[in-house]
């Protein structure tokens, strides 16, 4: 499926590590990774003109002119005050390991040419890299075992990390590649959605003043996936009849629209915003993955299938300017479907290992992070990063049900109901190699969802009896509170 390369995803706002700079770096100061690749991108965008070694073009801003040519392109992405050439372009740089390649990173042949990398594609050394070597400037894709890049032996080329370039701060938490839940934050209210016994469409959102909730007439018989795309914000739940339901508000409706998005669905969906797109993904009733999105350009729903089989319900979310999908397979593996701007069909894979549930998950810089209960009722994480390809680490703590994973701030946390029927609680901070775990207590009868603020954390689930509860911590507690939001 080919799409717009945006910065967004689920929840509707930027991307990890490559989003849009946030501030114009000063002429040869800091300047963040992100801000690197915009300001590659931007001679793609606006052509400086022909190859010519002689002539110069300015960069974004217009603050200073490059020569046009290579190294002249690599000045201007780091935003240098200077003319360096391939063979001067270390004075501003160190050398760096292949392996350890950024985005912003330089491959570098001194005597010869030099190119921007963007970043990883796969685990086999696949990338895509920003090039001015001839007219026009040009992003491109190659791989490490290649004979040669961009043109040049693949030997004649070193890494290079310029000196005062400034690694991004992870994207807020509850934001780009966290999977959407039942639950989000939309301005100042937390909103919070699940399934009525009599089937109706419940909504439980915090006001700042009081908890307030709200029934839609509906048919559920699963449950709902929640999503900000924009301003307006969306609800997905299989109904009877293997209809998609789709409930949303703009910021002026007093009550939401509904409408059946699609037929022949079979299990709960997942689904993310990209760009100006939303997505839902779900299995249909022939036990293929649905994928169901609407763009502006094509005001008409577009379906299509992929032909692998899925067990059960999967997650999606997106990683950089990629969409990606996991979900048990027959046999039990875990299945990945992944798209790239490039592709017209999903391409597809098994991350192997043994699952019993439905998995969760998120992207976290430069990683993709999966969590799934075992046949054994334990947690395994499978994680991917450009260096190592996938790893499966298994957890001894165990679980009943399906966990519900985020990133807040620079953690990573994942959550579950526990065998006596409280919410654990597994989390990793930066300097971390093993999970720290605890329970958050409470009566828990259900799979919990949630989401992160910068300041709070929230978990939401309902009880043994029925009732929706609120687990939150804020760096100022000593242990996460425990309020009832009723229904």
């Amino acid at each position: 499926m080919a799409v717009a390369v945006v910065a967004s995803a689920a929840v509707g706002v930027q991307a990890l590590s490559v989003a849009p700079a946030a501030q114009a770096s000063d002429l040869g100061g800091p300047i963040t990774r992100a801000e690197i690749i915009e300001r590659a991108q931007y001679w793609v965008d606006h052509p400086p003109g022909p190859y010519n070694q002689k002539e110069w073009s300015p960069g974004p801003g217009g603050d200073r002119s490059y020569r046009r040519d290579c190294s002249g392109y690599v000045s201007m992405a780091w935003h240098i005050n200077a003319d360096p050439s391939t063979f001067t372009l270390p004075n501003f740089s160190h050398e760096i390991p292949r392996s350890e390649l950024k985005p912003g990173d330089i491959l570098n042949n001194i005597t010869e040419h030099t190119f921007i990398f963007d970043q990883w594609l796969d685990g086999n050394g696949r990338f895509s890299y920003y090039s001015f070597g001839s007219t026009p400037v040009r992003h491109l894709t190659a791989s490490m075992s290649d004979a040669s890049l961009d043109g040049h032996p693949n030997g004649s080329y070193r890494a290079f990390r310029y000196n005062n370039v400034v690694d991004d701060v992870p994207a807020p938490p509850g934001d780009a590649g966290i999977a959407a839940s039942a639950s989000y934050r939309y301005g100042s209210q937390e909103h919070m959605f699940s399934r009525g016994v009599d089937g109706s469409l419940l909504h439980s959102y915090n006001t700042g003043e009081s908890i307030e909730s709200e029934s839609y007439p509906g048919e559920l018989v699963g449950e709902p996936v929640a999503l900000v795309s924009g301003d307006v914000q969306h609800v997905f739940a299989l109904l009877t009849g293997d209809r998609l339901g789709h409930w949303f508000w703009r910021p002026d409706d007093a009550d939401p629209v509904f409408e059946v998005a699609a037929t022949d669905i079979g299990g709960n969906p997942s689904g993310y915003a990209f760009g100006d797109q939303v997505h839902v993904l779900a299995r249909g009733t022939d036990n293929r993955l649905r994928h169901i999105y609407w763009t502006p350009q094509n005001q008409d729903v577009v379906e299509e299938s992929a032909p692998q089989e899925l067990t059960g319900d999967p997650v999606a979310y997106v990683w950089h300017d990629q969409q990606h999908v996991f979900a048990r397979t027959p046999d039990g593996q875990l299945g990945h479907w992944w798209w790239t701007p490039a592709d017209n069909e999903p391409q597809y894979t098994t991350w192997g290992g043994q699952i019993a549930g439905n998995p969760a998950g998120y992207a976290f810089g430069d990683q993709q992070h999966v969590y799934a209960r075992t046949p054994e009722g334990t947690l395994a994480h499978y994680y991917w990063t450009p260096q190592d390809g996938v790893t499966i680490e298994p957890l001894p703590q165990t679980l009943t049900g399906d966990p519900v994973a985020y990133v807040w701030n620079d953690q990573q946390h994942v959550f579950a109901r526990t065998p006596d029927d409280q919410l654990g609680h597994w989390w990793w901070t930066p300097e971390d190699n093993e999970p720290h775990y605890v329970s958050w207590g409470g009566n828990l009868g259900a799979n919990p969802t949630g989401f992160a603020t910068p300041g709070q954390q929230n978990v939401y689930g309902r009880t043994t009896d029925g009732v929706l509860t609120h687990w939150y911590w804020t760096p100022d507690m000593a242990a996460p509170d425990i309020e009832t939001w009723g229904q």
